[in-house]
């Protein structure tokens, strides 16, 4: 952002290694900066730098190297571990040490009745992750994540190996024994709750959660109020068997019964989607009083993710044919960045990927996503920051959607090559590792200037700011009363909406879904021996 002409790379010994001219200024909107770019490419030899502009300004010190972001990847992927409900966690790298949180979890009360359970009857569904900065558990953004973690296996399974995230001792020892990666037995553990939030005809509760919320000094333990399975929706119900049966073909080689066990989850789940074709989305009065309510009112985009995995998995021309007749404009439509709300790009890269798909529709989704993957470089390419973001696009989880249009650019590559694609995936990396306007990485532990007050029950309770958390980001539209002060009082452009206060719930607080893209990302571009904490 300084006004300068000519800009310098300097090693850490202070020797320049290369100079050049900025490029001249942009006036970016969704800033409110004037920026100018330095391009350095030819620097290569793996180092610290820092880079130098104009009468005495520098920027932090930066790696150079393949392996830059294998702590992060790595922090990412044990966040998840260190996000487990009802799991006693003491763990030597971070110092979080936790007893096992809700227990009651193995003993929920439905909070209603159905044709299978009583209001009030008990069902276990403990395991699983705590969503964000409360202590809910919610099975839409947790088998988006699931899903997503897959994807990053499936796309690059040499890139993960056992012991490459450190978790503390006792925790999935035994996949851990039998070769397991890290990544998949911390996803495993996801899918076993998704599981227990199954019903005998295939369609899945929605979350786990009390009827209040607990203060935010509350430690996991200390939440003893009643937890409660609310709701049920077939939206829901498309995404666990989207990643159930992602599962089934990934688990095979590693634990056979395991893929089994979830072919069956994700068979019941379609079987109750085709024989309850209109979208279901059940409600009870105070369900949303003590967690998040996760609402949508349509699934044709989880039908149609369900049906396409199980297509690529089983090869059976009846999910084709289910397709076809009933979500058959869906291939026309350009795919969206993956998120809790809208899982229709995993079902259109599931289908183009498929042996068994019809070759026209393949072909047209192939056109789609690259025709999605143009626009989000030409956006790229008009904004100072290089984010795949327009000005309006800075709303909740903000940050998450930029790296989700990132994998997207990825998955396009695949289709058709093209280095803007890559380059373009690199830049919403780089945007969410700290290439900010506000100066900070969104990612908790990864940078120079990073999310110290995340909104986040269990930094609050037990002081430890766990790295691996990327929290929303900017959010123009406000939605917490500290970002909301912030907003009127200072009139922020866009890219500059964010606190990092415990109270901006809006701007400032994780979720296993807004991680997820990330990994994906940066298991693209991190090698394996690179990946740990050290």
């Amino acid at each position: 952002r300084a006004d300068a002409e000519r800009f310098a790379v300097v090693d850490a010994a202070g020797e320049v290694v290369t100079a050049g001219d900025l490029s001249e200024p942009i006036e970016d909107d969704a800033s409110g900066d004037t920026v100018r770019h330095a391009a350095f490419g030819d620097v290569t030899e793996p180092g610290i730098y820092t880079l130098a502009v104009g009468d005495g300004v520098a920027s932090h010190r930066f790696a150079v190297g393949e392996g830059v972001w294998g702590r992060t990847l790595a922090q990412l992927g044990r966040r998840y571990t260190l996000r487990r409900a009802n799991t006693e966690l003491a763990d030597p790298v971070t110092g979080l040490d936790i007893g096992p949180g809700h227990p009651q979890d193995a003993e929920a009360e439905l909070y209603f009745g159905d044709e299978f359970h009583d209001e009030g009857e008990s069902i276990d569904v403990s395991g699983g992750w705590y969503d964000a900065g409360d202590y809910g558990k919610y099975v839409t953004p947790g088998a988006i994540t699931v899903a997503q973690l897959l994807l990053a296996y499936e796309r690059n399974p040499d890139t993960f190996e056992v012991g490459q995230f450190a978790v503390p001792e006792g925790v999935s020892t035994a996949e851990r024994e039998a070769g397991m990666p890290d990544l998949l037995a911390e996803a495993k553990h996801k899918l076993e709750w998704l599981a227990r939030m199954q019903r005998p005809d295939g369609a899945v509760y929605h979350k786990v959660a009390g009827t209040e919320w607990p203060a935010m000094d509350t430690r996991p333990t200390e939440d003893d109020q009643t937890r409660y399975v609310f709701g049920l929706s077939t939206y829901g119900t498309g995404m666990v068997a989207g990643a159930a049966v992602m599962a089934a073909r990934i688990y095979r080689e590693f634990d056979a019964d395991f893929a089994d066990r979830m072919l069956a989850v994700a068979e019941s789940a379609f079987a109750f989607l085709d024989s309850n074709p209109d979208p279901i989305f059940r409600r009870d009065e105070g369900q949303n009083s003590g967690s998040g309510g996760y609402a949508k009112e349509t699934d044709a985009e989880e039908r149609f993710w369900a049906a396409a995995e199980l297509l690529k998995t089983t090869g059976e021309s009846r999910y084709a044919d289910y397709l076809d007749s009933t979500l058959p404009e869906l291939f026309d439509r350009r795919p969206p960045a993956v998120s809790w709300s809208n899982a229709l790009a995993l079902g259109q890269w599931a289908y183009y990927s498929a042996d068994a798909g019809d070759d026209d529709r393949t072909a047209t989704l192939g056109e789609n996503f690259v025709a999605a993957a143009n626009a989000i470089v030409d956006r790229i390419e008009s904004e100072g920051y290089r984010v795949a973001l327009s000005a309006d696009e800075y709303y909740w989880s903000s940050a998450k959607v930029a790296v989700a249009k990132g994998t997207l650019l990825l998955l396009a590559n695949d289709i058709e090559p093209r280095e803007a694609y890559v380059a373009g995936a690199l830049d919403q990396v780089h945007y969410v590792l700290g290439r900010t306007p506000t100066g900070y990485s969104y990612v908790t532990g990864a940078g120079t200037t990073t999310p110290q007050n995340p909104h986040s029950r269990t930094v609050e309770s037990t002081g430890v700011n766990v790295p691996g958390n990327l929290v929303g980001g900017p959010n123009a539209e406000g939605g917490d009363p500290v970002l909301d002060e912030f907003i009127e009082g200072e009139s922020p452009p866009p890219m500059k909406c964010y606190v990092d206060e415990t109270g901006s719930y809006a701007s400032n607080e994780p979720a296993i879904d807004y991680a997820a893209p990330l990994v994906v990302a940066l298991a693209e571009f991190t090698p394996t021996d690179a990946i740990g904490v050290e």
